[in-house]
């Protein structure tokens, strides 16, 4: 995306320093483990309308059974009649959209991010009441734009959609805004930005968390880091723990350490 910010941030709490700053290795999340229980989950009313339907299965079977529709023309209507009403079946449709995100889960994790430094309110959730710290990243750099096609879904950064109704759509309707990057207008306070990775690219796994889901890190580029923002309420062990962790590193010469304080959030 071109409207990028030049910064992004990410909230964490103080367990998560020896990884992210002392291994520079992040964790991406499989959507079944995301705090919003509807993510991508959207309303769905249908397969899909008449045309859209017919054109699907055209391009679909031409892909992988050439001539095939042609065969099913040859033997009359009543058959891709029952071909289309069982491929738009509720059982069908129930199976499709498990696959789609039981796939989704399977091999691909979440970064999110937040164009919001000074949330009170992030801070308190996700540095467990300002124990914690935040991280900011430069949202320009390559390792945020891995696009393998131009029309890529993934891979990059995207910003995301907060709506206060999500209206019903088709399975096959549905873009990559409305089932990767749209949610309620409840968490509109995050201002979150996304990035999602293959699996594949990661760079460990190191074990389950406690809902038995696999941790799979990604290696952080250091000079992705620009700076690190200890919580209001961080202990001073916390703190030197963070300041051990980017003096002990080189290439993390360049990071700047702050603080957050006072309910207006200023940074130091």
């Amino acid at each position: 995306m071109t409207d990028v910010p030049p910064r992004l941030y990410k909230y964490m709490p103080p367990e998560r320093a020896s990884s992210v700053l002392g291994k520079l290795l992040i964790r991406f999340s499989q959507v079944s483990v995301m705090n919003d229980i509807e993510e991508f989950k959207p309303p769905i009313n249908g397969m899909a309308d008449e045309q859209m339907l017919q054109r699907k299965v055209l391009e679909r079977t031409e892909e992988t059974h050439p001539g095939f529709m042609d065969l099913m023309e040859k033997k009359g209507p009543e058959h891709k009649a029952a071909l289309y009403a069982k491929i738009s079946s509720k059982e069908n449709l129930a199976r499709s959209i498990k696959t789609i995100y039981d796939m989704q889960d399977k091999n691909f994790g979440i970064l999110s991010l937040s164009d919001l430094p000074t949330s009170v309110c992030m801070w308190d959730k996700y540095t467990n009441h300002g124990r914690g710290f935040l991280v900011e990243f430069n949202s320009s750099h390559p390792w945020f734009d891995q696009r393998i096609a131009d029309d890529d879904d993934l891979r990059h950064l995207w910003r995301m959609s907060y709506v206060a109704d999500r209206a019903a759509a088709f399975l096959l309707a549905l873009t990559a805004q409305d089932y990767l990057y749209t949610k309620e207008k409840k968490w509109e306070y995050e201002s979150e930005w996304r990035i999602m990775l293959n699996f594949n690219s990661a760079a460990c796994k190191v074990g389950k968390d406690n809902s038995g889901t696999d941790i799979l890190l990604f290696a952080i580029p250091p000079d992705c880091l620009q700076s690190v923002t200890v919580g209001y309420n961080a202990s001073p062990e916390f703190i030197e723990e963070v300041r051990t962790a980017l003096a002990a590193n080189p290439s993390l010469s360049h990071v700047h350490l702050n603080a957050f304080v006072g309910s207006r959030g200023r940074i130091l």
